[in-house]
Order: C-alpha cells, then structure tokens, then sequence
C-alpha cells in the first residue's frame, strides 16, 4: 500500500510541483467561492436560470475569440511570467468586485463587466496552466500531475461553495470576492520561485495564425485525437451548462433554500467529482480512455433521474454521482490527450481543451439557460442528457470501427 501511494503521489517528489500545488489549491477554493457567491447574487436577485447563462456568456466571448491564439502564444513565451501576469490582474479585478460590492450598490451589469474581464484573462491563463503544470514534473509523471491537478481541481469545487457560505453568513459577497483576490496573489508569489522545464518552441518563426492552423491541422488529422476533441466538446456543451446554470436556479427555486443551504447543497456535485479524481488517481489506467465506458452511461442516466426526485438529500445526491461520472469523462478524455500530444503542440492542445472549459461550456448556458426559463428546468435536464447520451454513443461506435480499421490494415 505504501509503494502504491508513492507512486500515486510521485509528483509531489518535486519541490516547485508540491509549492504550486497548495497555493493553487487555495486560489481554486477562491475561485469556487467567488463563483457560487456571484450565482447567489443572481439567483436572489433575478430567480432566472437564463440571468446566470447570461454571465457565463460574458466570461465566454473573449474566450471563445482569444484562447486559440492563446495556445499559439504558451508554445512561444515564458509561461511562467504569463501566468504571473494573468493572476494579477484576476486579483486586481477580484479586489475591485470587492469594493464596489462593499461600498456602492451592486447591479448585475457590474457583475457582467467583471466577467468579460475574467474572459480575457482566462483564454491565456487556462492553457499556461496546464502547459505549467506539464513543465514541472518529468513525463513519467504526466498522468500523475494530470490526475493530482483534477483532484486539487474538485476538492477546491467542493470547499469552495462552504467558503462562500461562511463568509457570506459572516459579512457578505465582499468578503468572498476579496479572499478570492488575495489567492491569486499566493500563486504569483509561489511562481517567482518556482522551476519550470524549458522546451524547444520550433513555431516561433511562424506568424500565429500560421501556428494556429498548423495545430488545428494537427489534431483534425490525428483520428483519436479528434475524436476525444469531439467527444469533450459535446460532454461540455450539453452537460456543463446544466451544473453552473440550470441547477444553480432550479435546486434553489425547488427547495428553497437560504444562502447556507445553497452552499451545502452545491458541494455534492463537487464531492462527486472529488470522488472520481480519487479512483482515477490511485487506479491510474493504463489506458485512460476506458474511464469513459464507465463515465458517459452515468451521467446520462442521472440526467434523467434528478428531476424526477421529490426530495433535496436524494436529488443532492444524484448529483454527486453525476460529478462522479463527469469527472471520470473528462480525466479520461484530457490525460490521454496530454499523453497523446507532440510536445510542440502541447500549448494548442492546452488552448483547445481551455476553449471547451473557460468558452464554450460557459456560452452554452445562454441558451440552455433561457430555454430552462421558457419550458422549465426538467425538460431542459432531459433533453440535455438525451442529446449527450445519444451523440456519445454515435461518436463512441464511430471510433471503435476506425480503431478496428486500423487494426486490421496497420
């Protein structure tokens, strides 16, 4: 059991690793807190699922327009004085949502400004993250890094929510805004010393776009890099608008909950999720795409269970099963990307995976959400897992024939 465990934990053998993985721990519990205290702003104020789609939107656009150009740049510059300047500049307009929050009247268009900021920002910092990450670990370790990062990742989603109920209970959303400020700090100070792998950066004689389109190039002719592209971008446009819109106003409306309750309530998803970060990490899957066989039939089949359930312990419940399956969807998707990826590319296929979490996933709540507002939130859930379970099994036989293909003619 101890060697498993040292082996499961090998990246922590490195001292830049275990330093930024504790400050980014802490800055993610910000995040997190930040996250459900703005949705609970929303949710008092406005009661519409279609209102928070709106905001992830904002958050969305800039996104969606930068991080692929964004990847092109991890590949060419100093990740680690990006990332030192992305996370100042995310404290910087955390501790402004903080004042404006304590000091003057909150709007939601205040709220929609902060977060086409945050969308800037984050097309660059979503794929320095991950390239940093890689860089700090030998790549004996990369599923391992992957894997500790998702399960750093899920517990931060999990505090995250009590964070924030306890310091609202204790004076407000300011206070959590100005927390979450003060942990993106921690991360630039834990870069400064940190050691990052330097790598040979052959595009910088391209100009991006060429880069860009060579990337995109690379991964569309790639047919099993494509498909774990395809599959990640269905999973988020039909599922990740569900858990931080549709649910965040229909588990509240339903059961009518205080701003304590709403924060217990939205840690299960996440425990569900720390859950499978937990399995994947001490099971480490030779081949991690199998995680998905296991994944996709959960999730489909919560969906269609938790607008069934009368009751809030059973439906916070469903729930946790459903971060359970969606975690183990993603890991399997994104660790064999990473393992799959040339090392040039590893930017642009940070940038691609990035796009899917920071842009697209939060665009898709504009319509998921408005649409749970027009016909109700159950509806929306079951179309939602219909379409998902549906489309993944068509990608999922696809995938098995081209592979069979190949294996018969190599």
């Amino acid at each position: 059991m101890r060697e498993l465990l040292k082996a499961r934990l090998s990246p922590f053998r490195n001292a830049s690793y275990r330093g930024f993985f504790i400050a980014q721990t802490l800055s993610l519990i910000g995040t997190w807190s930040h996250d459900l205290a703005r949705s609970w702003i929303i949710a008092e104020a406005t009661g519409s699922s279609g209102a928070l789609g709106n905001l992830n939107m904002a958050v969305a656009v800039p996104c969606l327009f930068l991080i692929l150009q964004a990847g092109v740049l991890v590949d060419r510059v100093d990740v680690r004085r990006l990332m030192q300047w992305t996370k100042s500049i995310m404290a910087l307009a955390s501790v402004g949502l903080a004042l404006v929050t304590e000091f003057s009247q909150l709007e939601v268009w205040h709220l929609l400004l902060f977060a086409v900021v945050e969308g800037f920002v984050t097309a660059f910092d979503s794929p320095a993250f991950q390239a940093v990450v890689i860089r700090m670990v030998p790549r004996t370790d990369f599923q391992q890094a992957i894997a500790l990062n998702s399960t750093n990742f899920h517990a931060s989603r999990m505090l995250g929510p009590i964070v924030a109920a306890w310091l609202m209970s204790l004076h407000g959303p300011s206070l959590v805004f100005l927390f979450d400020g003060v942990t993106y700090l921690l991360i630039v100070f834990v870069l400064m010393r940190a050691k990052i792998r330097e790598v040979p950066r052959d595009v910088v004689k391209q100009s991006s776009f060429q880069g860009l389109k060579e990337g995109i190039r690379y991964i569309y002719r790639n047919r099993s890099l494509r498909y774990r592209v395809a599959q990640l971008v269905l999973t988020i446009c039909c599922v990740y608008p569900l858990m931080v819109a549709v649910f965040r106003i229909y588990i509240y409306q339903k059961f009518n909950l205080s701003s304590q309750e709403y924060g217990m309530a939205f840690t299960f998803p996440a425990l569900g999720s720390m859950a499978g970060a937990l399995t994947f990490a001490v099971l480490q899957p030779k081949m991690p795409i199998r995680a998905l066989w296991f994944g996709v039939p959960l999730v489909f089949v919560m969906l269609m269970v938790i607008p069934l359930l009368p009751r809030l312990d059973w439906t916070v419940f469903a729930m946790s099963l459903t971060g359970f399956g969606l975690y183990l969807t993603f890991a399997s998707l994104t660790v064999s990307m990473h393992l799959q990826v040339e090392e040039k590319f590893r930017g642009r296929m940070s940038s691609v995976i990035g796009m899917n979490f920071s842009s697209i996933g939060p665009l898709m709540s504009f319509p998921w959400g408005h649409l749970a507002d027009y016909t109700g939130p159950p509806l929306t859930i079951w179309l939602c897992g219909l379409i998902f379970g549906f489309f993944s099994a068509v990608l999922g036989i696809a995938h098995h024939r081209q592979a069979k293909e190949k294996r018969l003619n190599p």
